[in-house]
């Protein structure tokens, strides 16, 4: 978390390895769904998230963004 929250000027290794590992360890709809939402509800809560670092680090992880819709995958 240190990245998003302006701490550290590059992103750990082990956060795209544990983001990948969250959303490809669900392997149901139900699961996948249910894992997104939770990602997308936990990082709401982080104090002094910078929202452009969250949501372009999400991007290059190519694992979701914050406009993603969690329903529509499948």
């Amino acid at each position: 978390l240190d990245y998003l929250t302006k701490k550290s000027d590059a992103p750990s290794t082990s956060y795209f390895y544990g983001m990948k590992q969250i959303i490809f360890s669900s392997p149901m709809k139900e699961e996948k769904r249910a894992a997104c939402n939770c990602l997308k509800e936990s990082g709401s809560q982080v104090p002094n998230l910078d929202k452009d670092r969250d949501n372009n680090l999400c991007k290059e992880c190519k694992i979701m963004s914050n406009d993603l819709n969690c329903q529509k995958l499948d």
